[in-house]
């Protein structure tokens, strides 16, 4: 299968259709977040806000499409049968996404957008506990969705490798795990949503909540599944991207734009959100094909965004709070159209230099270190794992492709 690629550091190259979908994914939280603030024209906040939540969704499913891969090419290689190889697995997630989580954990104990937080009451934030089956508390809320994914992280190799031991069997014992991640979020959505009546509640209840939410990523791993079980289908579904677009949109003009969307809807919680993570998973293929927007400068801005994605997600509320707290100072209020937008263009200017810098100082770091310590030659490198075993139509093998992890959050 061919993919195509756009050359990167280091010699590796990146999916640029997935870079471009990762940008777009943490835009539209910065955008919906932002708009918030200021006097935006009423179209914008009613139409481009909402982004913010499917930004989230777009996350989810490249970092189940991510780790999917890894994972399923680990069990292949005969990589994650016992207790060693999960820790392995754990050790290289964690050097990679603890790090910036606990450094801006600490910032936003003195920055946070709700105000400063206590660190006696923020301890469950060290253990990704803060909305495992509850709502968050008002205190570094867009890590939310970090939390879902550390406990996805956590819990699909135990759950795979339990069901290996019982089962005896790769193929029943993945089956058996599909099976968990699947019917466990929807019957917890269907338990803690019965009393719900509106968006805000579910938004805090279900959306937000970890156990509700684990079977958006899965849906990503599903496509890894595919690309690498059934390549031919993959490779077909590639012509049928506006099945995926198009169900997109409809979710979202049903949530958004005529806001039909009914809490209250057994059908509604049980449904929407892994309906749109599917629609978002059907995308992929055509995305991994994706070389360039034809714009070289719109290129290079793609690939940047994606590359510090994880750096402006976590960060990018501090840098709010600082503008605003800034402008709070000097008494200017973002009053008019032309204010607001020169609001908005602090605000990038800020999110941006923030995010460079935290990449740079923090999060490479570490990901250099790992790699030095852990390595990153082989299937447990999400490069590699991409990359192995992919013929392209001609029967040659793919170049390695370099896919930088989607670690989020969201809105």
């Amino acid at each position: 299968m061919m993919v195509s690629t756009t050359p990167a550091r280091g010699g590796s190259a990146r999916v640029f259709g997935l870079d471009l979908l990762r940008a777009i994914a943490v835009l539209s939280v910065l955008a919906g977040h932002s708009l918030d603030h200021g006097k935006a024209p009423v179209w914008m906040v009613r139409y481009i806000a909402p982004l913010a939540v499917y930004g989230v969704e777009i996350f989810y499913v490249l970092s189940g499409f991510l780790i999917g891969h890894i994972l399923l090419r680990s069990v292949a290689s005969g990589k994650l049968h016992n207790p060693t190889d999960i820790l392995d697995f754990w050790k290289r997630r964690w050097a990679r996404t603890l790090p910036l989580y606990m450094f801006f954990l600490l910032v936003y104990l003195r920055f946070d957008y709700h105000g400063p937080g206590d660190l006696r009451q923020v301890w469950s934030f060290f253990a990704f506990l803060q909305n495992f089956a509850w709502q968050i508390p008002p205190f570094f809320t867009h890590s939310w969705s970090l939390a879902v994914e550390e406990w996805f992280y956590l819990l699909l190799p135990v759950v795979f490798l339990t069901f290996h031991w019982l089962l005896k069997s790769d193929g029943k014992a993945i089956f058996a795990t599909a099976l968990v991640f699947l019917l466990v979020p929807l019957a917890s959505r269907l338990v803690i949503g019965h009393h719900l009546t509106d968006w805000p509640g579910y938004d805090g209840y279900i959306r937000q909540t970890v156990v509700c939410r684990l079977d958006s990523i899965f849906m990503g791993v599903l496509c890894a599944y595919m690309r690498i079980h059934y390549p031919g289908f993959f490779e077909r579904s590639v012509k049928f991207w506006w099945v995926g677009f198009g169900l997109f949109a409809l979710l979202y003009m049903i949530l958004s734009v005529i806001h039909y969307f009914n809490p209250a809807s057994a059908w509604a919680q049980a449904a929407y959100l892994p309906l749109l993570s599917f629609s978002i998973a059907c995308m992929v293929p055509a995305a991994s094909k994706l070389r360039s927007t034809g714009l070289s400068v719109l290129d290079v801005f793609i690939s940047h965004t994606s590359k510090v994605s994880y750096s402006l997600y976590l960060g990018h509320i501090s840098m709010l709070t600082l503008v605003l707290g800034i402008m709070d100072q000097f008494g200017w209020v973002a009053d008019s159209l032309h204010r607001t937008a020169l609001l908005y263009i602090a605000l990038a200017i800020f999110y941006y230099a923030f995010a460079n810098l935290t990449y740079l100082l923090v999060e490479q770091p570490y990901i250099k270190l790992r790699d030095v310590r852990m390595g990153h030659s082989d299937v447990r490198s999400g490069n590699v794992a991409i990359a192995v075993g992919s013929p392209d139509p001609a029967g040659q093998p793919v170049p390695e492709l370099g896919l930088l992890v989607a670690e989020p959050d969201h809105s």
